[in-house]
């Protein structure tokens, strides 16, 4: 009797659990913001499975499990799929046409990056990312409206003209 009664329990709880779980993803995924939703998701999951420890074949089909033989393997399958023996003849080379941009295409892509191109490239920079290692968000800079696209413009206009980066 106890014992069915604290099982019915349980499986109620259980229940519930999923159905708040549940739901804090679908708030999640309301607010736009996938990365909680995703998180939840992995926590519940369980995490990634460990793929260095699977055991993989040799060539006559037996199961490497000793992680010394899987690598030995994984080289030399690598050696056979990715070495090519070709002899190139240079003179081929010398026979392929270099494409020729047209003069407009020359001249915009000399051109330093108009205002409107680094406006528009902030707004694809995804949110909650940090592009470089001094990790100001692209949500900070998405922020600073016209006065940052303009600094960074400014930026962009003089690395482009004296063709040198900036040193950090």
């Amino acid at each position: 009797m106890l014992r069915k009664l604290a099982k019915t329990r349980i499986d109620a709880r259980q229940t519930e659990y999923w159905n708040e779980v549940s739901e804090e993803i679908e708030k999640a995924i309301k607010k736009h913001d996938p990365a909680t939703a995703y998180a939840m998701i992995r926590r519940l999951r369980g995490g990634n499975k460990n793929i260095e420890n699977i055991p993989i074949q040799n060539k006559n089909g037996d199961l490497l499990t000793n992680s010394t033989d899987r690598l030995f393997r994984w080289r030399e399958y690598l050696r056979e799929i990715l070495s090519v023996h070709i002899i190139v003849d240079g003179s081929i080379i010398q026979q392929i046409d270099v494409p020729s941009i047209p003069k407009t295409e020359q001249d915009r892509q000399d051109k330093s990056p108009p205002l409107v191109e680094v406006k528009e490239a902030m707004k694809q920079m995804k949110s909650r990312k940090a592009p470089g290692n001094d990790d100001t968000t692209a949500d900070l800079l998405k922020a600073g409206c016209l006065p940052i696209v303009t600094w960074l413009h400014n930026i962009f206009v003089d690395v482009w003209k004296n063709e040198e980066m900036i040193e950090d």
